[in-house]
């Protein structure tokens, strides 16, 4: 009897502890039974169990009162272990289901549409794979081992489990698994490996010092570095490492801003035994847990030897450089410059910086300024842009820009260089190009090519245009009886008189030999009367000295207006040179329009 009402017990504590827990639910299913239903039903099951045991009472069994023995005492252990959230089950010598918490039967549910019971094989509630692994570790827990290990549950969660055998007077009389659910910490641990990895793997020295000042973390990099095992650093003291000079005058000023709560960075040259001296970047970060003051100080080193090296070279270059090297900000204000600037344009450094770089562009260039400076601020590059700019002494140079803006940094970088003296030779080759070399005055391909525009421009305002064609009379004279030296200075004298008497307006062309050719604009006839008198008046009171006496010349005039049938240039030449031959026949040193 004392077997059969073991037995009992532990079935109506199983099923009571169930009943308590469905009274406490704020729901029931309405298709569940009534507890008198349910009562019945587990009077029956005890009543099956009891009829099952009664074989077992006659025989005598060992193994049974073994049974027994652990169900009387799990028994009593049922209502505490069913508090606890770990994972509690106890398994028999033969490796049935002997008792198991709420949390177990929930595990092992999960995903299962199976009801745990007593005396139920692994294979009845486990899958296959998982049930023989269980199998596997009771055998050796029966044996007397106890194993500790990790393992992935049927609910996919990740367990630290302990499995021992249960003793009852130096006898095992079963195996007992305590199991807790370490899924967070799993992950956590995974990530920690994670980063471990990233932080072994990184060619940075990285650290972690106490509030002493003690190494408590070191990476791989750091050891090679400093030439040390891990065992001889971990513990030790940075001042060891450092030397207490050079801790007390760069690292412990650092350290003491860091353990505040700032993060701190500064570079600094340092000597590694296996890399020699080196530049880096250091950062001392500070790492909280739940105190508010940290209690850790992270630190990592960065190699930036080559880098600063790289930058000494670069400013050198920038020093040196020919041309002029700039970097200024989008509110157009200088913020470092190279000497080339005072070399080129005399300001010193010092009073470049007080400016913009538009405060020294040309006035007359300040239209242009502005929108390459608007087309920069929009992030485009600008490649060979040309302004004049004012030096200190007044004077005045051209620049060529080529400016590579950076958005993100709010900054132009422009490499600018002096073409005064291209700018120079450009206007002389055009002067060559476009005018006579002995008279200065446009020579006939540049005045037929500056008619043929003003002539368009007239056409297309309505406005009137004359051309003059002048001829020097009896120029042969000249050259025969005074020479050919005489004759050139006639040719300058004339045309100085022109440029004079002529508007800035007004275009005078030398044709060739002694004749020459004027286009007055936005002139009507009776103006161009008075033009041409005044410069048959003003030529025959020119004086050239010659070795005998002085010289005089007069000139004959032919001019035309400009009219709506004219759609080109050669009608206009043809008239006034037509009205020029007229005056030269009608007695010379007079005026004749067509």
């Amino acid at each position: 009897m004392v077997i059969s009402f073991s037995v009992t017990q532990v079935m109506l504590s199983l099923f009571h502890a169930k009943v308590e827990k469905e009274r406490t639910m704020k729901k029931q299913s309405p298709t569940s039974q009534s507890l008198q239903d349910q009562l019945a039903q587990a009077h029956e099951r005890i009543a099956q169990l009891e009829a099952s045991l009664q074989p077992l009472r006659q025989q005598d069994n060992l193994e049974y009162r073994i049974q027994a023995t652990l169900l009387e005492d799990i028994g009593s252990l049922l209502s505490l272990i069913n508090s606890s959230e770990d994972i509690i089950w106890f398994m028999d010598r033969n490796k049935r289901m002997l008792l198991a918490n709420e949390a177990t039967l929930h595990s092992f549910k999960k995903g299962q549409d199976i009801e745990i019971e007593p005396g139920m094989l692994t294979t009845d509630f486990l899958p296959e794979e998982l049930a023989q692994y269980y199998d596997k570790i009771f055998e050796s827990a029966l044996t007397g081992k106890t194993l500790r290990l990790n393992h992935t549950g049927a609910d996919k969660k990740e367990y630290s489990a302990t499995i021992q055998p249960v003793k009852k007077d130096d006898e095992i009389i079963g195996v007992s698994v305590f199991a807790r659910d370490i899924t967070q910490i799993h992950h956590l641990q995974e990530e920690l490996r994670f980063y471990e990895q990233i932080i072994a793997s990184t060619p940075n020295l990285v650290a972690l010092l106490d509030k002493n000042y003690n190494y408590q973390i070191v990476n791989d990099a750091y050891l090679k570095a400093f030439d040390k095992k891990r065992e001889d650093l971990l513990g030790t003291n940075l001042r060891h490492l450092m030397g207490e000079e050079h801790f007390t005058q760069h690292a412990a000023p650092h350290l003491k801003k860091a353990f505040s709560g700032k993060v701190v960075y500064f570079d600094t040259w340092i000597n590694l035994p296996n890399a020699g001296r080196r530049f880096v970047s250091i950062t001392y970060h500070p790492v909280r847990n739940q105190e508010v003051t940290p209690q850790h100080i992270a630190i990592n080193l960065q190699d930036i030897t080559d880098l600063k090296e790289a930058e000494s070279d670069r400013q050198r270059i920038f020093e040196v450089s020919l041309d002029m090297l700039c970097v200024f900000g989008f509110d157009g204000h200088f913020k470092d410059l190279n000497p080339a600037w005072t070399r080129t344009l005399g300001w010193a450094k010092e009073e470049l910086i007080k400016k913009s770089w538009m405060d020294i562009a040309h006035p007359e260039d300040q239209l242009s300024s502005d929108a390459t400076f608007e087309h920069l601020l929009n992030g485009e590059s600008i490649i060979g842009f040309e302004n004049r700019c004012l030096c200190k002494d007044g004077s005045v140079k051209w620049l060529a820009w080529s400016s590579y803006p950076d958005p993100e940094k709010q900054q132009v970088f422009s490499t600018v260089r002096d073409i005064t003296n291209r700018k120079r030779m450009e206007e002389e080759l055009l002067l060559l190009a476009t005018t006579d070399p002995l008279t200065g005055a446009s020579n006939r391909r540049h005045f037929i090519e500056q008619a043929t525009f003003e002539l368009q421009r007239s056409r297309r305002y309505g406005s009137q245009m004359a051309i003059i064609m002048l001829d020097i009379d009896h120029f042969k004279k000249i050259n025969d009886n005074y020479g050919h030296s005489v004759g050139d200075e006639v040719l300058k004298r004339l045309v100085d008189c022109c440029h004079q008497e002529l508007r800035t307006t007004d275009i005078f062309g030398r044709f060739g030999g002694e004749e020459f050719a004027a286009i007055l604009v936005e002139t009507d006839k009776k103006s161009t009367i008075k033009i041409c008198e005044r410069l048959l008046q003003e030529i025959a009171k020119l004086r050239i000295r010659t070795a005998q006496e002085h010289v005089s010349v007069t000139v004959s005039l032919g001019f035309t207006m400009h009219s709506a049938d004219d759609v080109s240039i050669d009608p206009l030449l043809k008239r006034a040179d037509d009205a020029l031959y007229k005056a030269k026949n009608f007695g010379r040193n007079q005026i004749v329009c067509l």
